[in-house]
């Protein structure tokens, strides 16, 4: 008996250790960038009430319009 319909599985493995240094440099730096973008946001929102408080909101769209017309 012959028995030609033999199937070989190889498997193989490769570990990259410069890959995995890479992508945790990465995901620093999206967090870092996430943290800084949401300051931004924080500081942008706090320069808005600061403005509606100081000058109302009326006096916000009229200055708006003022600086970009």
């Amino acid at each position: 008996m012959n028995n030609t319909d033999i199937m070989v599985k190889d498997r193989t493995q490769v570990k990259d250790s410069a890959g995995a240094a890479s992508s945790v440099f990465a995901g620093q730096a999206v967090g870092t960038v996430g943290i800084v973008s949401g300051l931004v946001g924080i500081w942008a929102i706090s320069c808005m009430v600061s403005a509606v408080i100081s000058a109302g909101p009326l006096g916000l769209i009229t200055g708006w319009f003022s600086s970009v017309m």
